[in-house]
């Protein structure tokens, strides 16, 4: 099976949460551990997720790091891998 892409799991995050105020409580205060019992993945100890909730005043633009790629990075470009975090 292919690995779900960061895509995929934020819109399935995103349907639960409209549907589930608990969930949407829970990942807003603790987003790296609810997302890993959600989807099964395994999140890097060092890796940081942040949840934002947008309201009718506030709105959250996120930029890609900038830089350029890594080696490591065009390894997993150039292969295809579409994975969430890692």
């Amino acid at each position: 099976m292919m690995p779900k892409t960061r895509a995929e799991l934020d819109a399935e995050l995103i349907a639960r949460v409209a549907d589930d105020e608990a969930f949407r409580a829970q990942l807003l205060e603790n987003p790296k551990e609810v997302i890993q019992q959600a989807t099964g993945i395994a999140i890097p100890e060092d890796f940081t997720i942040q949840v934002h909730e947008e309201n009718s005043m506030t709105a959250h633009v996120v930029l890609p790091p900038s830089g350029q790629l890594t080696g490591e990075d065009l390894e997993m470009v150039a292969g295809g891998y579409g994975a969430f975090w890692g």
